[in-house]
């Protein structure tokens, strides 16, 4: 499987164990499995190629028995997990789309889509719902502050539920008379604010963070859910399929969001004052 295509199935298996991961873990709110498969039915999906889709609730079922014997991969589609890719949004268009709205905060969704088919963002044969859809779902749509964003204090109620991890970029050190950048990875629990992985290296890269989730994981258990923003390092089809391995539900930041995962920066802000306190003394 290519890897473009790999990246797809991994992203719509993720999304899959997503809507049944309340059922996985035993945590859902209605008063059967059959009562919870009915009332997330009752609305439409929005698939991860940004596409509306409605679900049976005999769809839901079959997917968590294909976890149950076969895990993430099962979760796969079979088919080409790029059908139907003319109504994705590339993320040159997605970030034209922004840039419109900061500049043009009055500007509407047909106004944006005829401007990006005109500029060649998107070929003429997406729908305007495309991009219609996107602007609503990333809260685009005031005309007063199109990036503003209504956060509300939000909490997990137990160790463990969900992680949030990033990485931080500390001042440059001098290693055998060569200067090098320093990158800190770190892990921390929602809940609790316990720092349960980190580490430091000379490049921000996917295997590192891998490392550093591997040992958060032998040491506190696995979480139910992983917090990440959408950089490579993050974002990849092998993190995808770990986290399903190990039935962690992958969720990523808005594009342009990351102060969604405030908590960790809180973290990163206080290590940067103490190593520039340390470099200060030496």
């Amino acid at each position: 499987m290519e890897n473009k295509t790999l990246s797809k199935a991994a992203a719509m298996a993720q999304f899959r164990l997503a809507v049944i991961a309340p059922v996985i873990h035993g945590l859902y709110p209605d008063a059967s499995r059959n009562a919870y498969y009915e009332r997330i039915t009752g609305n439409p999906f929005t698939l991860p190629d940004g596409s509306v889709v409605r679900y049976s609730p005999g769809t839901i079922s079959k997917w968590v028995a294909q976890y149950q014997n076969g895990g993430i991969e099962a979760l796969m589609p079979r088919e080409r997990a790029d059908k139907g890719g003319t109504r994705v949004l590339p993320d040159t268009a997605i970030e034209e789309i922004h840039r419109l709205k900061q500049a043009f905060p009055r500007l509407n969704a047909t106004q944006i889509y005829r401007q990006l088919v005109e500029e060649g963002f998107i070929p003429a044969t997406v729908s305007v719902c495309a991009v219609q859809r996107y602007i609503k779902h990333n809260d685009l749509k005031s005309a007063r502050n199109p990036n503003l964003r209504d956060r509300k204090a939000f909490e997990e109620d137990a160790f463990g539920k969900l992680w949030q991890a990033d990485t931080c970029y500390l001042p440059h050190i001098t290693e055998n008379g060569r200067r090098r950048r320093v990158y800190c990875i770190m892990i921390i629990d929602d809940h609790s604010r316990l720092l349960v992985g980190g580490g430091l290296f000379y490049n921000d890269t996917s295997y590192n963070f891998q490392k550093v989730l591997k040992a958060a994981v032998a040491t506190y258990g696995i979480p139910m859910k992983l917090y990440v923003d959408n950089g490579s390092t993050y974002s990849n089809e092998q993190l995808s399929l770990i986290c399903g391995s190990l039935g962690t539900v992958l969720l990523h930041t808005k594009v342009r969001d990351g102060a969604s995962k405030a908590k960790v920066e809180r973290h990163f802000r206080t290590l940067k004052e103490r190593w520039l306190y340390t470099l200060e003394l030496d």
